[in-house]
Parts: structure tokens; C-alpha cells; sequence
């Protein structure tokens, strides 16, 4: 092998043969500081290097020693984007500790769970329970155009149906001519306020939820808080139309024949309100603490 003794070089002492981590002149400079000084910082760089202790000269052992840390203020991702750069908030833990972070998942997944089981009750309500019949009008790869036809719902995806988005691909239904084929949930009333509609938050960001945390609950509507739930007189949409704002989430198709069939339970996995989704939905809300915050 090569000797590389003859071209490394010491950035303390610029002698070659070694280097800063292994030189006797910075470690005899430190000793130097630490008696002058009288100094926790120097005694620790020392007895670090030298594996000695200052005053005795006995050696110290490894687990004495307790390891540094470059970064001394940890800081926390969540409650930097939650509360700005400039919030000392996120001083002093981390996302794994956080917990304004654990708190605010309890209440998305109440939320989220509350609101599949308004779903889940409205469907059949509605009469969109298992196997209605819908029209659909979809691309056909045969024809190399759009046609119409009719399907049957078969499944519904509970890990899609979220308070905090449209669900656009949460009812599978069949159809002869195109398969199986994607639906987004249709506009549902609410199964227990009277002329209420089940709402989502405006949009899939995460400002709406924060907007929906100032607005507070209201105690006559359980779980259905805010400017997003409680009747509209100016929605003008009827039951099974295509709604004018994809944002709050697009009705069906024209529903040929309904269905008060109720749909299977909710799957366990999903009835507390968790899925793939609300984890997503956390992980987005991330701001690293800029240097000068």
C-alpha cells in the first residue's frame, strides 16, 4: 500500500505525518487553555483527546465520557411550519417528541372518523348503497372515443373517504363496457341535522385545517365544526349532478337506480379515521428552521 505520511498535513500545527485530529500540539494547546482559563470547554477538549484526566493524569475512561452534539438546539419541523420561523415554540424537541404534533392527529383522526361514519350512513340514505346503478360516460379505448353506460357500485375505498379531501377514485364501480371505473363520492346530506349537507374541508391543503382548529367545534354538531359543515341554502345541487366546484369534491354521474342496501362495515383499519392519506396529510406540514430563525 502507499504511505500517505509524507502528504498529509496539519491544519493546527501545518507539520506533515498527521493531522488535526491526532495533534499532540493542539492537545497540549488545550491543556494550556484549561489551566489558564479554568474553562469547562477547554477541560473537555482536552481530556476528550487525551483521554486523561486534567488534574490527576489518570486515564479516563470511554463511557465518562459523554459524546457532543454539533446542533445543541434541537428544533421541531412540525411546529416550525405550524407557528413560523420566528416562534420559539419549536425550540427544544422534535417532531418525535412534538406534542402539539400528537394532539393535532387526535383530532384530525376524531374528525376523519366521524365523518366516514356520516358517509357510511348517508350513502344508503341517499340511495347510493351498494349496487346502485349509475351512468357513466368514460373513454373507450375500442371506439377511441367516449361512450356511455351503465354501472354497477361494487366497493367502496375507505382509505379515499377523508374530511380533508373529494375522494375522487373512493366508489368502484363495473361496467360491461369500460371495467371497472373510478368514482368520486356525490354530494350527501347529513344523516342526522336536518337539511344539512356533508361537507369536506374547502381544499386538500393543510391551511384549511389550521382555519378549521381557529374556527373551534360546536357542541350541537358533535364532531361538525366550522364554516365547512351545516345547511346551504345557495348549494343549488341536486342529489346525483355533477357540482360546479371539483374542489369540495364532484357528485356522480346521473343515478339510474338507486339502492338503500347498506355497504359493509367500515374495515378496522380505517374506522378510527387513519389510513395512508392522513399520514401523507401530517408529513406535508414539514419547514425546516432556517439558520438565522
Amino acid at each position: 500500500m502507499p504511505n500517505y505520511n509524507s502528504t498529509v498535513r496539519c491544519g493546527f500545527c501545518n507539520s506533515s505525518g498527521h493531522n488535526k485530529a491526532t495533534c499532540q500540539h493542539l492537545t497540549e494547546r488545550y491543556k494550556e487553555l484549561a489551566i489558564e482559563y479554568k474553562q469547562d470547554q477547554w477541560r473537555k477538549l482536552y481530556e476528550r483527546r487525551s483521554k486523561l484526566n486534567l488534574d490527576t493524569g489518570e486515564p479516563i475512561s470511554k463511557k465518562s465520557i459523554k459524546p457532543t452534539r454539533k446542533n445543541r438546539r434541537v428544533t421541531c419541523s412540525y411546529c416550525n411550519y405550524a407557528n413560523g420561523n420566528d416562534n420559539h415554540s419549536a425550540i427544544g424537541h422534535t417532531r418525535r417528541t412534538c406534542a402539539q404534533l400528537k394532539e393535532d392527529k387526535a383530532l384530525m383522526m376524531a374528525l376523519n372518523a366521524q365523518h366516514r361514519k356520516n358517509v357510511h350512513a348517508a350513502l344508503s340514505h341517499d340511495g347510493y348503497g351498494k349496487g346502485f346503478m349509475l351512468g357513466v360516460d368514460e373513454w373507450n379505448g375500442t371506439i377511441h372515443g367516449y361512450s356511455k353506460s351503465i354501472a354497477i357500485a361494487i366497493k367502496i375505498d375507505w382509505n379515499q373517504v377523508n374530511v380533508f379531501d373529494n375522494g375522487s377514485d373512493s366508489i368502484s364501480a363495473h361496467s360491461p363496457v369500460h371495467g371497472i371505473i373510478k368514482k368520486p363520492l356525490p354530494y350527501l346530506r347529513h344523516p342526522k341535522i336536518s337539511g344539512a349537507w356533508l361537507q369536506r374541508f374547502l381544499t386538500p391543503n393543510p391551511a384549511s385545517f389550521w382555519r378549521m382548529k381557529g374556527f373551534g367545534t360546536d357542541s350541537t354538531h358533535s364532531q361538525d365544526c366550522g364554516i365547512w359543515w351545516g345547511a346551504s341554502k345557495n348549494r343549488n345541487y341536486s342529489i346525483g349532478s355533477r357540482g360546479a366546484h371539483p374542489v369540495e369534491g364532484s357528485g356522480a354521474e346521473k343515478t339510474y337506480s338507486a339502492s338503500a342496501t347498506a355497504w359493509d362495515n367500515i374495515p378496522a383499519e380505517y374506522v378510527n379515521g387513519d389510513g395512508t392519506y392522513i399520514k401523507q396529510y401530517f408529513k406535508s406540514m414539514t419547514a425546516k428552521r432556517s439558520k438565522w430563525g
